[in-house]
């Protein structure tokens, strides 16, 4: 077994649903003298969290309560964007105001709301079977308030830098240095803590590739990501090509259509339910094409891989998912990522073996976030008390003997997630029995998931249909 030193004093990094299932599960623990929440935004929600946004109209303050878009894009990433550590580079200086929000205005979860929410936590009995963006974000901040957590969170502050050093008893200790923005005023300071919780997300910094003619080409058409997407009404009488093969790129490409003259749906050869799904059921000024060739801005064209060209494109928007990036981690190159593709040297997604006493949350990609993270917040939580232990270091160095920095390590399945919350529940209990079948138990939050919830979440794409449309 790996032997942690003594660890009293937690950091958290982010207070979105990963954050505070990481203080909840820590302080439930009753084993630590200080849990600190670090938070860049102004509330709790993450990727959930819309700024409400100020009109001045004839000398009064408007509040827009429903949560309106800030009308200030995102600073636009470069043309490609596929090295996190060039568009993201460690220990640059805070940013009073955060990126915004990727969410879009009309988005719907596509899960359940049994399956999407912590385990012991169920969503309101009178929201929908599909909630809007907008309840997921009153139900995560109904929940940190609930739970009393917004007292261990320090608001508008953003962790700069993270870096273990040796202290004085020859423990390696966290300094955590931060810049705090409160009553216009802005303060740095650096403390100490034993150990270091990352739950920053993952959706900030775009991936772009690198397609043949794209930087020029962005001067006769509007280049996007996805993060920047809000409304289709952006769109009207446009010419849309949208690229991607996930949720978000289907969800754009309906919702533009009821506005576009135009669009096209650009999708790679990945032959799943969900994107069969997605093809049947095309909208009628859609079409769907094959994978980006080049670009031509001289002929205004795009021509995909099998050689079909199309033009008069007004707006390309990259649904192509993001790049992992810790920028306060000064060490993060060559230790945790090559180029943002992926993290490395993590046992179990969430222990850096180099240094356990660093761990993150929420990594894996197509899973069910929120209990996922609450029960690996609860692994994290149990591994620093002390009441559960990590296997010894040669274990967990074998398990990544033959990683590489493919995306595809991160991306579960449906039934590779199952088998990974059964395992590191089972591990949460301290179970030590020869097979993970014989492990039984029924604890709402570490215990084997329910038969309903497991249907619910293999039938997710159906239900959604169902009860949606698409």
């Amino acid at each position: 077994m790996f032997q942690l030193p003594r660890i009293s004093r937690v950091a958290v990094i982010g207070a979105g649903p990963g954050g505070l299932a990481a203080a909840r599960a820590l302080r439930e623990e009753g084993a630590f003298d200080t849990i600190t929440v670090f938070e860049r935004n102004a509330k709790v929600g993450g990727t959930w969290y819309v700024k409400q946004r100020k009109i001045e109209k004839k000398n009064f303050i408007i509040f827009c309560l429903y949560r309106l878009y800030s009308e200030k894009p995102n600073f636009p990433p470069p043309l490609p964007s596929v090295n996190a550590i060039d568009v993201d580079p460690p220990n640059q200086p805070a940013l009073q105001h955060p990126p915004v929000s990727a969410i879009y205005d009309n988005l719907h979860t596509n899960l359940t709301k049994d399956v999407m929410a912590y385990r012991d936590i169920p969503f309101p009995k009178n929201y929908p079977l599909f909630p809007t963006r907008t309840q997921v974000l009153d139900y995560i901040q109904d929940t940190a308030e609930q739970y009393d957590l917004l007292s261990m969170i320090r608001f508008n502050t953003t962790v700069v830098r993270a870096e273990p050093v040796d202290d004085n008893d020859r423990q390696k200790k966290w300094q955590v240095s931060v810049t705090e923005w409160r009553d216009n005023k802005v303060t740095n300071y650096t403390e100490s803590y034993d150990a270091v919780v990352v739950a920053s997300g993952h959706y900030y910094v775009p991936y772009l590739p690198d397609v043949e003619g794209l930087p020029e080409f962005a001067s006769i058409a509007k280049v996007i990501h996805s993060r920047d997407y809000r409304r289709p009404e952006d769109y009207g009488s446009k010419t849309v090509l949208v690229v991607g093969n996930g949720s978000s790129s289907a969800d754009m490409v309906r919702e533009i259509s009821t506005t576009a003259t135009k669009v096209y749906h650009c999708v790679r050869g990945d032959d799943t339910s969900f994107s069969r799904t997605v093809a049947e059921n095309m909208p009628a000024n859609a079409e769907r094409i094959g994978a980006l060739g080049r670009f031509s801005a001289s002929a205004g064209m795009v021509e995909c891989q099998d050689g079909k060209q199309i033009q008069g494109v007004d707006t390309v928007i990259f649904a192509t998912g993001y790049l992992y990036s810790f920028p306060f981690l000064p060490f993060e190159q060559g230790n945790l990522i090559v180029d943002g593709q992926k993290v490395l040297g993590l046992y179990e997604y969430m222990f850096y073996i180099n240094n356990p006493t660093l761990t993150f949350v929420g990594l894996p990609i197509r899973v069910v976030p929120m209990p996922m993270m609450q029960l690996q917040s609860t692994v994290i939580a149990r591994c620093y008390s002390g009441r559960i232990m990590l296997p010894s270091l040669e274990t967990m160095q074998e398990t990544i003997k033959d990683e590489t920095n493919s995306r595809k390590e991160l991306v579960m399945g449906v039934q590779s997630e199952l088998g990974y919350v059964d395992r590191i529940g089972a591990w949460a209990e301290g179970y030590r029995g020869d097979s993970i079948e014989d492990w039984k138990s029924s604890d709402p939050v570490t215990g084997r998931l329910s038969e309903e919830w497991r249907e619910n979440r293999v039938n997710s794409l159906e239900l959604r249909r169902k009860y949606l449309g698409y």
